[in-house]
């Protein structure tokens, strides 16, 4: 294991962590939200999947060779 591996491996745990805790977070807020108004829980959810396909896409262009 080199040190720049270690370090990346670092990076994307201390980015991913917090991003997991604040999408399930913001999951269940707007699962709560969605009981009283499926108009804001439609809008949420065409917001959280443009959110999904943008990270996709990054993860897809940094982390792969297909592009």
């Amino acid at each position: 294991m080199t040190l720049e591996f270690v370090l990346k491996f670092l990076g994307w745990a201390f980015t991913a962590v917090p991003l997991a805790i604040f999408l399930g977070v913001s999951i269940n807020m707007i699962r709560g939200a969605g009981e009283d108004d499926a108009l804001i829980l439609s809008l949420s959810l065409i917001g959280l999947t443009i959110f999904l396909i943008g990270v996709i896409t990054l993860v897809l262009v940094y982390l792969t060779n297909l592009l």
